[in-house]
């Protein structure tokens, strides 16, 4: 078969690894300051969203992703009514935190405005709307600027982070790795309240690929008291990804999928959640014993001064 390569995508994975998509329409594709942005239609996966050659979001399974950040911070929290989300460009973590009738505000930040208003335009199957929302503040600057210079105290504050490392267009420093350090998780740590829980996209996680989210949860860990690791299969990423929460309260030793679906009972979401409920989130947490041992091994933390590095295994 003739492959007209004009009309594929290419998914960089790493130095080892590409994918290739069939692409059927382009709905934008350009650079913004801080970013190269595609929105595409590719028709195994649906609308799909690629920064900096990447693949971050797709409309197939975009819901598995989102609701496995959001939920279960928000759910374990026993208030959740004031939210802050880093990142989370396209609106989805946005659109899953105000599916809680609790929800008083939910403070927004994100450092680059044009996507942000590009999603609000392109990506309504993403938002729902939620960038409208009265609730909703949204800021346009550098995460830790923000959360170093506010007053206010959050009950979960979200990491919603690009995966995608020092590609910002032609920039010796990419800002994003401001944002996984001891000293930022510190800073978030001062800014929850008494019961707050952190939530953070952490990278891949499996047998074979486990030494970013190793470094990450150590560096969490040294703000918080206790911390979670979790994974999720994510389709389009073709892999499964780490999610972390943090906590100075809450031990979440004690989770059970009864306790879980109590809960979201309780808050009346049972009809809002597609993929997640206790059974769903507890399967998550059961690491394998090898996974488990890799990444609460010793190791290196990351610091202002030795941001984090995409590395192989090996080097850990």
């Amino acid at each position: 078969m003739e492959i007209n390569t004009k009309s594929w995508i290419m998914d960089y994975y790493d130095e080892n690894e590409i994918h290739f998509y069939r692409k059927r329409k382009t709905y934008f594709s350009g650079k913004t300051q801080f970013q190269k942005v595609e929105f595409v239609e590719l028709p195994s996966i649906g609308e799909t969203l690629i920064i900096d050659g990447e693949l971050q979001s797709a409309a197939q399974d975009e819901y598995i992703y989102h609701e496995s950040l959001v939920h279960p911070a928000c759910l374990l929290n026993k208030k959740t009514e004031h939210v802050l989300i880093i990142g989370g460009g396209e609106g989805a973590t946005l659109r899953e935190v105000l599916k809680y009738n609790t929800i008083k505000s939910v403070t927004m930040v994100d450092i680059d405005k044009e996507l942000v208003q590009l999603f609000s335009r392109k990506m309504q199957n993403w938002h729902k709307g939620a960038f409208q929302d009265r609730r909703v503040n949204l800021i346009f600057e550098d995460g830790r600027k923000y959360l170093e210079a506010t007053n206010e105290r959050f009950d979960v504050i979200i990491l919603d982070l690009t995966s995608s490392f020092g590609e910002r267009v032609e920039e010796k420093f990419d800002p994003i790795l401001n944002l996984y350090s001891k000293q930022f998780y510190s800073i978030c740590s001062s800014k929850l309240k008494k019961d707050g829980i952190i939530a953070i996209q952490a990278l891949e996680l499996t047998p074979a690929d486990w030494s970013e989210h190793a470094v990450i949860r150590r560096s969490l860990a040294t703000a918080f008291k206790h911390v979670l690791s979790y994974t999720v299969f994510i389709p389009s990423f073709y892999t499964t990804w780490g999610f972390l929460l943090g906590s100075q309260s809450h031990s979440f030793e004690t989770l059970s999928p009864k306790k879980i679906n109590s809960i979201i009972a309780e808050k009346k979401l049972e009809s809002k959640l597609c993929s997640f409920d206790g059974n769903a989130f507890i399967g998550t947490t059961n690491l394998p014993k090898d996974l488990r041992k890799n990444i609460m091994s010793k190791g290196s933390i990351i610091e202002d001064d030795k941001p984090l590095t995409i590395y192989p295994k090996e080097m850990e």
